[in-house]
């Protein structure tokens, strides 16, 4: 038997760059085809990270949004096109990522993510990401993941052309709620800060994003549980803050 027998002659052709890779290789392809992610939030960072998982391989992908497309929308979110205004994003994306590689399964949810739903929706996956930008958000999606043993990866980009990437409820690792709020105002309320954005943000964001979802599915490298990077896209200045485990966030019914 083959090391590459779970994956059919398209998909060894398709992912030939990736499994040519001594972080990924064949059995870390495996794992990408057998991985279940969910992305909450569809916008310019979420649409980002499907478009990569996607175009990866990762065998089934959900996505839930409920919002249509605007505008305004077309600057960083580069999924969309001007046909495409008016339009649900979940139907959108759903046809984009069908087009870009056939061979994935697309769950599409166009439903608001909310705590009498979540119990339907989580437990089928293995990863969820939240790429939505308001406190209330990740903490629900952070207690839901705790609730049904998920792991979270967090994106969100804040007022300082900033971008932030972590790694909740993984191996015994800290919860949403254990950020500082000192520490981590911007990032709690990175929506209600935002006076302005180069486009390019979200999408640099999202691209780290994806690559941490691929790291903890493949198990290549130390993933970013305890600790946020944040990425400076204008001065290129990247910095790990720890993130302190605090048991009290653990005891929540």
């Amino acid at each position: 038997m083959g090391e590459m027998d779970s994956l059919t002659e398209l998909e060894k052709k398709r992912y030939k760059l990736q499994i040519m890779l001594p972080g990924i290789g064949a059995r870390g392809q495996e794992k990408i085809k057998d991985a279940r992610v969910l992305v909450v939030g569809i916008g310019g960072l979420g649409s980002q990270v499907l478009q990569y998982l996607a175009a990866m391989g990762v065998g089934t992908l959900g996505f839930l949004d409920y919002d249509v497309i605007e505008e305004v929308n077309l600057s960083h979110q580069v999924l969309y096109g001007m046909e495409d205004i008016g339009k649900l994003k979940a139907v959108v994306t759903r046809k984009r990522l069908s087009a870009m590689n056939p061979l994935v399964q697309l769950n599409m949810l166009n439903v608001k993510f909310k705590s009498d739903n979540a119990g339907s929706i989580v437990p089928g996956y293995d990863i969820v990401v939240d790429a939505t930008n308001k406190r209330e958000e990740h903490c629900l999606i952070s207690d839901s993941c705790l609730k049904y043993n998920k792991i979270m990866v967090l994106g969100c980009v804040c007022s300082k052309l900033e971008g932030r990437i972590s790694v909740f409820n993984y191996g015994g690792g800290p919860s949403y709620r254990c950020l500082n709020s000192e520490d981590h105002s911007e990032e709690q309320d990175a929506g209600k800060n935002i006076t302005g954005m180069p486009g390019i943000l979200p999408g640099i964001t999202g691209a780290f994003v994806a690559n941490e979802v691929i790291r903890i599915i493949t198990g290549s490298h130390e993933v970013l549980s305890g600790k946020m990077l944040t990425i400076d896209i204008f001065g290129y200045i990247n910095r790990i803050i720890p993130v302190e485990k605090n048991p009290h966030n653990f005891n929540r019914e």
